[in-house]
């Protein structure tokens, strides 16, 4: 079950990309395969992949270091290491944070 910041940080995903699909979908109509509207279609489709990835990294920011629920009591562990012994040791001794994601 999410969080609230995590269930506020999907909602402002799926909005993001409501958004994304509708502004597709109305570059692909004015395109509608006429060659000359082929550049207008093109920028149409980066303007909305752009908007799209700027909302997300938007929420994101705000989410801040949602994820990080465990343990739901005592002390905090920190950062976890992942894989960190057997087939799953680290790689050139890279650690996976939230601090990369964003």
């Amino acid at each position: 079950m999410a969080t609230a910041g995590e269930f506020t940080f999907i909602s402002a995903v799926r909005a993001a990309e409501g958004v994304r699909q509708a502004a597709k979908a109305a570059a692909f109509v004015t395109y509608g395969f006429v060659q000359a509207n082929l550049a207008a279609y093109l920028t149409a489709l980066e303007a909305a992949d752009n908007a799209f990835i700027t909302s997300v990294n938007a929420a994101a920011s705000t989410a801040g270091a949602v994820g990080f629920t465990v343990p739901n009591s005592g002390p905090s562990p920190g950062n976890v290491i992942i894989g960190d012994n057997g087939s799953f040791a680290l790689i050139f001794g890279q650690i996976a944070t939230l601090g990369a994601i964003g």
